[in-house]
């Protein structure tokens, strides 16, 4: 991966932040896309169509902010893509660079795109999961029209426990969902109600922007991502099933098989 720092500004002032961009003497403003291979970590997975949202625990959060993340790892064991290792400090160390084209004033901290999880460095990967309204590109609308005839029906059709159905439901008067741009390994788009099975732990192809916000109350520059893409490379191995665990939810299964189901898993 070239050193990016020299063809690359930040953007301020845009609708979502400021966004990193390529140099350039044109009037077009071109966003820088970071693109890797890389392990999703099963640490830090809050990717589930709620995001790992919760009223009880939202620290005066409203359900339209939530963001779905999760941790990129370098790939740790793979025959055919563990060879990307070597690609990962490289990355890590543009990340760091490009965060620097935004100086901190004194008394300033810094929030970096990169963590730690582990004891390894990880990338924080993000993505929106509701829109405004108004703001939806055309594209999102017509594949939201192609899946659930109507953008309110794809929102209130969106896959969420029943804990968070009124929460849905209000967001839905003033936003839309905005799904996950990942395709599983035969390039097809992955449903919401798949996004655990199929994506946790898996080996992935990765597109995405960077980011900054700056929070004046608290005096810190945060840097986060904002996913572009991401196309499944090597779907996540089956873990072992403790066999107690797999008798539970097979009781808890039959004491609930009267019970209208919220969640439907849908074949891909």
């Amino acid at each position: 991966m070239p050193n990016l720092v020299a063809r690359a500004e930040f953007f301020f002032g845009g609708t979502s932040g400021d966004v990193a961009v390529l140099k350039g003497d044109t009037n077009d403003v071109t966003e820088l896309v970071l693109s890797g291979i890389f392990e999703i970590d099963h640490q830090g997975f809050f990717m589930g169509p709620d995001g790992g949202y919760s009223p009880k625990n939202a620290f005066s959060r409203g359900f339209v902010e939530t963001k779905l993340t999760c941790n990129l790892l370098s790939v740790q064991r793979d025959v055919v893509y563990g060879s990307t290792q070597h690609d990962f400090p490289l990355i890590i160390s543009n990340i760091r660079a490009l965060e620097k084209l935004v100086p901190l004033k004194k008394g300033e901290s810094l929030l970096s795109l990169v963590r730690e999880s582990q004891g390894m460095p990880c990338i924080r990967l993000s993505h929106a999961l509701f829109i405004v309204g108004h703001l939806a590109c055309p594209h999102l609308l017509q594949e939201l029209h192609t899946h659930l005839h109507a953008t309110e029906d794809a929102t209130m059709a969106w896959p969420v426990q029943d804990e968070l159905r009124d929460a849905l439901s209000h967001a839905a008067s003033t936003h839309y969902v905005s799904p996950l741009p990942v395709f599983d390994i035969d390039s097809m788009p992955i449903w919401a109600a798949n996004y655990h099975r199929l994506l946790c732990g898996a080996i992935v192809q990765v597109q995405f922007a960077l980011l900054h916000f700056f929070i004046k109350g608290d005096r810190k520059s945060i840097f986060t991502s904002s996913l572009r893409e991401m196309c499944v490379l090597r779907a996540p191995a089956c873990g072992p099933v403790n066999p107690f665990k797999r008798v539970r939810q097979g009781s808890q299964h039959s004491i609930e098989s009267n019970k209208k189901s919220r969640l439907v898993s849908i074949p891909l």
